[in-house]
């Protein structure tokens, strides 16, 4: 993950981590906890993120080792 190139362009304080060819979008919460909001599996041929919050957008280019973050905004 130290050459993907991360594009965060949400408003909320977010970690994005690796752990065994998974990359996890957390969200640190005030009690000192985090909440995962996404995930990223890395060994699959999808391109499709798991997505927790549905707040949050996020797309990813394997090939291209690039994440993008958003906020959905409420139309």
């Amino acid at each position: 993950m130290n050459n993907w190139k991360i594009n965060n362009h949400s408003q909320r304080r977010l970690i994005i981590q690796e752990n065994n060819n998974e990359i996890s979008i957390v969200e640190p919460l005030d009690n000192g906890s985090f909440r995962i909001l996404a995930e990223i599996n890395l060994n699959t041929q999808s391109e499709h993120p798991h997505i927790y919050d549905d707040t949050l957008f996020v797309s990813t280019s394997k090939k291209n080792e690039e994440l993008n973050i958003f906020d959905k905004t409420n139309s």
